[in-house]
């Protein structure tokens, strides 16, 4: 016996379409790459402060959701059409976009309750490791992966808000209407951080739907190597501005990154 509904069928159809979108040659490792900022790393730079202006926010976007490492899977990777492509990123983004607006509504509530500048610090170390592993296609053998440093950000998130309410640094207000009119309150009043957060996410979207379209002529005039260098300097330097590290000499800042970024690994010979 078998019952058919409109609803279910609707469901159905939605989940294979889905399917068949992810079963896409290199779809999988593009959403992997998109949305492993939200293990904890993305949670992390919010609470810096690296949302603080929206043309900072543009440039987060576009280098840590829609980097090198996404535009290198759609260029090398992604074997399907333009239009199935541009699916592909709509999929991601309709789960990219509320990520980014709830992490930053999120990290930006429990500010009080976190050691900033100790983040601030840690999301230099992040960035640089991203940038070397963009550099390199590898980082050192003792160096962690980043769903691991994702998880370990989130790990120390937690337990600094916990060690703040134990020892009465902050006090926990419950919601009183509920848990959906609380979230929604922590959205609106935080409405600036969450509107440049979803222009982040935006911005890395549309720089991965761009090269989804463009890319039989990029492939002909763009040098991905340059990219993905040009790219590694620009989430150090984000790095080193949401630390402060920046604002008195950023020339010389350029140099000692590229000068970072060229060491080898070991693992492979470099470019002479």
């Amino acid at each position: 016996m078998s019952l058919s509904f409109a609803l279910p069928g609707g469901l159905q159809r939605a989940s294979t379409g889905v399917q068949q979108l992810l079963a896409v040659p290199g779809a999988k490792a593009l959403a992997v790459v998109m949305l492993l900022p939200f293990t904890g790393i993305y949670q992390s730079m919010v609470t810096s402060g690296a949302l603080d202006s929206l043309t900072g926010a543009i440039g987060l976007g576009a280098v840590v959701f829609g980097g090198p490492a996404a535009i290198s899977i759609v260029f090398a990777r992604l074997s399907a059409s333009r239009a199935r492509g541009l699916k592909l990123v709509c999929l991601i983004g309709a789960v990219q976009l509320p990520a980014a607006a709830f992490s930053a509504a999120v990290a930006t509530a429990s500010q009080n309750a976190l050691w900033v500048e100790g983040f601030s610090l840690l999301t230099v170390v992040v960035l640089w490791v991203i940038a070397f592993d963009i550099v390199n296609g590898s980082t050192p053998s003792w160096v962690p992966s980043l769903l691991t440093i994702g998880g370990a950000v989130t790990c120390l998130m937690i337990l600094d808000v916990l060690a703040s309410v134990v020892t009465g640094e902050v006090t926990v207000v419950l919601p009183g209407d509920g848990m959906m009119p609380w979230v929604w309150t922590g959205l609106t009043t935080e409405w600036a951080v969450v509107g440049r957060s979803l222009a982040a996410a935006l911005s890395g979207v549309s720089l991965v739907m761009l090269s989804v379209v463009f890319r039989p002529v990029l492939l002909d005039y763009v040098t991905l190597r340059r990219f993905q260098m040009g790219s590694a300097i620009a989430l150090c330097l984000i790095g080193l501005d949401v630390a402060g590290f920046v604002a008195n000499a950023p020339t010389l800042t350029i140099v000692v990154v590229s000068l970072g970024l060229a060491v080898e690994t070991g693992s492979n010979g470099g470019d002479r």
